[in-house]
């Protein structure tokens, strides 16, 4: 698999992961990898994703297996609405509430970790 093309798979698996607050662990033991590492190596652009992987990480995630093996990536989640860019750097995102202190502080804790990754310009 191209270098470039691997790089690009292992952003969006980790963006998948760490928008939706899953370790590499979890997703090894989802997956059923003996340890970890495994896994991770797939973040690192050290492995060929294997399709059979990518299919669950896409149901795990709920996207199609194209959004974890594009090259331009349209990272979301199932109560955010399409990411919009205004042209100043900044993300709109639109998020689901249903008046619960749940849905409040599980968005609340979804919103900053993608500002985290704004802030280090990896989304």
């Amino acid at each position: 698999m191209e270098t470039a093309l691997k790089s690009h798979i292992a952003e969006n698996l980790r963006k998948h992961r760490v928008l939706r607050g899953y370790t590499q662990e979890y997703i090894a033991e989802y997956l059923g990898k003996k340890d970890y590492t495994a896994y991770s190596r797939y973040e690192q652009g050290r492995s060929n994703l294997k399709m059979e992987d990518a299919i669950k990480l896409a149901e795990l995630y709920e996207v199609d297996v194209q959004e974890l093996i594009s090259i331009a990536p349209t990272v979301t989640n199932h109560v955010e609405g399409p990411k919009k860019t205004n042209g100043s750097g900044q993300i709109s995102v639109l998020v689901d509430l249903d008046g619960t202190q749940n849905s409040l502080e599980n968005n609340i804790s979804k919103l900053k970790k993608i500002n985290e990754l704004i802030a280090r310009h990896e989304l």
